[in-house]
């Protein structure tokens, strides 16, 4: 069984796999909402509300720090910096749980809500950032 089928068996009912059209234009909203350096990395100098988080325990009070319960019952994008994996759209709670299934599918996943304007990176190097944006919040 390949890493991505483990991660959607993780992942359990109500989660929707996309085209591989709809992944690049999810894709293509996120690096339209986020810069991008050219390793394929969130550019976090450009982005002033972010959170280094020290442990994927900690994501939930993370997001908690910027939006309310209600809002966060929306439904994120899993990425992957593989482009030939489809993207997830699940519950965040289902996220969560099985973050280490999701995270082990490829070098870097990126958690992302265009409705809501945030994003969290799982950097390869072990590093997870949280990253919110707002007009006023991307530096020109």
């Amino acid at each position: 069984m390949s890493l991505l089928n483990e991660c959607l068996e993780a992942l359990g009912d109500n989660i929707v796999v996309l085209s591989m059209s709809e992944t690049e234009n999810v894709f293509s909203i996120f690096e339209d909402m986020f810069p991008i350096t050219s390793w394929a990395r969130i550019d976090w100098g450009k982005i002033h509300n972010k959170v280094n988080i020290v442990s994927s325990k900690e994501l939930v009070s993370s997001l908690n720090s910027f939006f309310n319960k209600e809002e966060l019952e929306s439904h994120p994008y899993i990425l992957w910096n593989d482009a030939s994996l489809p993207a997830i759209q699940a519950k965040l709670e289902q996220i969560v749980r099985v973050i280490d299934e999701v995270t082990s599918v490829s070098f870097d996943t990126w958690i992302f809500s265009p409705k809501l304007g945030y994003v969290i990176e799982f950097y390869h190097e072990g590093e997870i950032t949280l990253g919110v944006i707002s007009q006023a919040s991307i530096e020109n």
